[in-house]
């Protein structure tokens, strides 16, 4: 759901595990590994790695699309 950016579906998802907050973990549990991938393509990609801008804008694209999805 996160890779395809399913955010009506996660967010329906969300309103139901945050009833009980231990269930939160099970999202936190998929959103980690997901974040961590992410992020690594962007610190490995050639492209980036010869361009700080670039790099600094794809990371910064990237924190703004993981705060809107968070929140």
């Amino acid at each position: 759901m996160f890779t395809e950016k399913k955010i009506e579906q996660l967010t329906m998802m969300y309103k139901v595990f945050c009833r009980t907050p231990k269930t939160l973990s099970h999202i936190i549990n998929k959103m980690n590994p997901y974040i961590m991938q992410e992020g690594e393509k962007i610190l490995k990609n050639e492209e980036n790695l010869k361009d700080p801008l670039k790099f600094t804008m794809k990371l910064l694209e990237f924190k703004a699309a993981m705060d809107d999805l968070i929140e």
